[in-house]
């Protein structure tokens, strides 16, 4: 997978360190730092994917972000797209920020993603950026298949109450993320965390 943090962060913040230490655990993850640009980390991404070409099979490609990286992975995945329509992609989309600073909603990238191209949500069930009932509306609407992991008592930065679950939940996030890939997610909507 190919992965990049969100707009307040760096590869050092916590959410981002934790999910990819659950990832690893059995798939490897190439996380690029970007700047506050959204042109220049979808650009990134593109550096990302023709390194990764090189010499290789053509295979499944795996894009993902947190926040901010999430919309630059959405937008990179319209660009392979545009030039490989048949394109094989999977999104892991953490905190997509589906809820702009001045509430503009920010779903017209979703709704043109087609069906070759299936989509894991995670979000915090406190995230004011990615409210569960609008996400779940958008969902709805999109061609491309997708599914949600709920991330019981984390905000927008998947911080959790209690503070003491957050790199616990954020481990599992990463696993969970890793098991979908596999094929081995078939629930609609997973929780992760506990009922508070």
């Amino acid at each position: 997978m190919i992965l990049t943090h969100g707009a307040s962060g760096t590869l050092s913040a916590a959410a981002v360190v934790n999910f990819c230490a659950g990832f690893s655990e059995s798939r490897s993850v190439l996380a690029f730092q970007g700047s506050m640009n959204l042109a220049s980390r979808v650009k990134g991404f593109h550096a990302c994917i023709e390194h990764l070409k090189e010499g290789s099979e053509k295979k499944t490609l795996v894009l993902g972000g947190r926040s901010m990286g999430a919309r630059a992975a959405v937008m990179a995945t319209t660009k392979v797209l545009e030039v490989d329509e048949d394109a094989k992609i999977q999104l892991i989309l953490v905190s997509y920020p589906l809820k702009g600073p001045k509430e503009d909603l920010r779903d017209e990238i979703l709704l043109a993603l087609r069906t070759v191209v299936s989509v894991l949500f995670v979000t915090g069930d406190r995230d004011a950026m990615c409210p569960l009932d609008t996400l779940n509306n958008v969902r709805s609407k999109m061609e491309a298949k997708s599914q949600l992991v709920v991330v019981r008592g984390a905000d927008h930065g998947m911080h959790t109450k209690p503070a003491s679950a957050e790199k616990d939940v954020g481990v599992e996030t990463g696993r969970l993320a890793a098991s979908w890939l596999a094929g081995n997610v078939q629930e609609e909507v997973s929780y992760i965390g506990d009922e508070t």
